[in-house]
C-alpha cells in the first residue's frame, strides 16, 4: 500500500462536492459541503509530505463557522472555534491522529442582522445548555477514521477525502468531507476544508425548527457552515 496522510478538523467542524454525515443505520443524509474560498486562496504543493508526527499551529489555524435565521434576509452571524490541539501520525501504510475545539472559545465576528453591541450576551446564550453547553462539554473532537486516496500529498496529489467521527456535546456522529491539502518547503502542511452540519444531530436544538411550538421569523436555522484552514508543522 502506498504512504497516505490525512490533515483535518473539526471540530466542526468542520471540506467543491457534496459530503454526507451517516447514520449507522440508515445511511440518511446528514450533511452537504463545498471547497470554499480558503482552498481557492491556496498554493499548490511544492513539496512530498513525509511519514510522521505533524502537529497542529493552533495560533496559524483558523476555525469560523455561519449560522443564522433563514426567513429573515441577510440575519446570519459568523464568528470563530480556537483550535485547542490537533495531531497526526503517519507511517508507511496506517494513521492516526485527533484534533480538538475548544468550545468556550466561540466568539461573534459579525452580527449580520443583529443589533450592534449583542455580541457578549449572544455569545453566552451558545455557550448555555440550549446550544453548545460547554459547562459539561468544553470540547469538540475530530478522530480520524480513513482517508481516500491513500497516497501521500505532494505536487501531483493535493485533494482527498476524509472520513471520521465528530463528538459535539457529547454526541457522536461520523462525516466525509472533500480537502485540500498543501504541503511547502520544510515539511510545512496546510489543510483547507469547508462543510455544513446539521447541528440537531447533535443535540444542538435551541431555537430550531424541530422543536418549536409554531412556526415564526425567529426559527434558527438546523445548518451551521464551517470553514477551516489548518497549519501542521513536523
Amino acid at each position: 500500500m502506498k504512504n497516505f496522510v490525512v490533515i483535518l478538523g473539526i471540530g466542526i467542524v468542520l471540506l467543491g462536492g457534496a459530503f454526507y454525515l451517516l447514520s449507522s443505520d440508515n445511511e440518511k443524509e446528514l450533511a452537504t459541503s463545498k471547497i470554499g474560498a480558503a482552498s481557492e486562496m491556496s498554493q499548490e504543493s511544492t513539496e512530498t509530505m513525509e511519514p510522521g508526527r505533524y502537529t497542529a499551529d493552533t495560533n496559524a489555524s483558523v476555525v469560523t463557522w455561519q449560522a443564522g435565521k433563514p426567513a429573515i434576509v441577510g440575519y446570519v452571524h459568523t464568528g470563530t472555534f480556537s483550535l485547542q490541539s490537533g495531531e497526526i501520525e503517519l507511517s508507511n501504510e496506517s494513521l492516526t491522529g485527533e484534533f480538538v475545539l475548544d468550545m468556550d472559545s466561540i466568539k461573534l465576528t459579525s452580527l449580520g442582522g443583529g443589533k450592534a453591541g449583542q455580541e457578549s450576551m449572544l455569545e453566552g446564550h451558545l455557550k448555555a445548555e440550549g446550544f453548545f453547553d460547554i459547562e459539561s462539554y468544553p470540547t469538540a473532537t475530530f478522530r480520524i477514521v480513513d482517508v481516500s486516496p491513500k497516497v501521500l500529498p505532494g505536487p501531483d496529489q493535493s485533494e482527498y477525502t476524509a472520513t471520521g467521527e465528530l463528538t459535539l456535546k457529547g454526541q457522536t456522529n461520523s462525516l466525509s468531507f472533500p480537502m485540500r491539502v498543501v504541503v511547502n518547503n520544510d515539511n510545512e502542511v496546510w489543510m483547507y476544508a469547508s462543510l455544513t452540519i446539521d447541528r440537531t444531530l447533535w443535540g444542538v436544538n435551541a431555537g430550531s425548527a424541530s422543536v418549536a411550538d409554531r412556526i415564526t421569523d425567529n426559527i434558527i436555522g438546523d445548518d451551521v457552515e464551517i470553514d477551516i484552514e489548518m497549519k501542521l508543522v513536523k
